[in-house]
């Protein structure tokens, strides 16, 4: 005769709570630790904004994405316009296949890879910087006007909005180009 054998009782699974509260604390600490506020400020960006204008919608339930807000275009006079077009293929959706400047001079493309169209942007950019002060006795504060297709990345327009920034620009948008192709 085979004598069965009882099932055991389950044993119970027990987590040690201390090293997981210790780990919480260190990263509490390196946290704490290593936050700098001076630099919380990063996200922000200096931009020329349309004048506040009568809203489109008086209720969000009747609201119209497509329906302009502002029906004029605000004339801040910019030194130069930067254009962004981007590829029609789906594979590189989103990206900027070409860049232009309008200046006073005219409209140039920029051509190259895209780190030489960078570098050809921020060669333009020092060349159309104006110089002098204004009647008030300030310095002229140049200003660049960044207009790119509905599909670019907001990235990569960030990343001319950047340059522009970094050569000394006040940017301001255009609205979206559309039907370049």
């Amino acid at each position: 005769m085979q004598k069965r054998k009882r099932p055991e009782a389950p044993s119970e699974v027990t987590l040690p709570i201390t090293p997981m509260l210790d780990m919480a604390f260190q990263l509490m600490f390196f946290f704490l630790a290593t936050f700098n506020p001076i630099s919380a400020s990063e996200g922000e960006v200096d931009l020329s904004l349309p004048a506040k204008s009568e809203p489109a919608a008086q209720d969000v339930k009747r609201a119209e994405p497509t329906k302009e807000v502002h029906k004029e275009e605000v004339d801040d006079n910019p030194e130069l316009t930067i254009s962004l077009v981007g590829y029609g293929d789906p594979h590189n959706k989103g990206l900027v296949s070409e860049v232009s400047v309008t200046t006073t001079e005219g409209k140039r493309s920029l051509k190259g890879t895209p780190d030489e169209r960078d570098a050809s942007l921020r060669e333009q950019l020092a060349k159309a910087l104006p110089t002098g002060e204004t009647k008030e006795g300030k310095k002229k504060t140049a200003t660049a006007r960044i207009e790119a297709e509905g599909d670019v990345r907001w990235s990569q327009v960030m990343k001319y909005v950047d340059i522009a920034r970094k050569e000394g620009y006040q940017v301001s948008f255009a609205r979206p180009i559309q039907g370049s192709r």
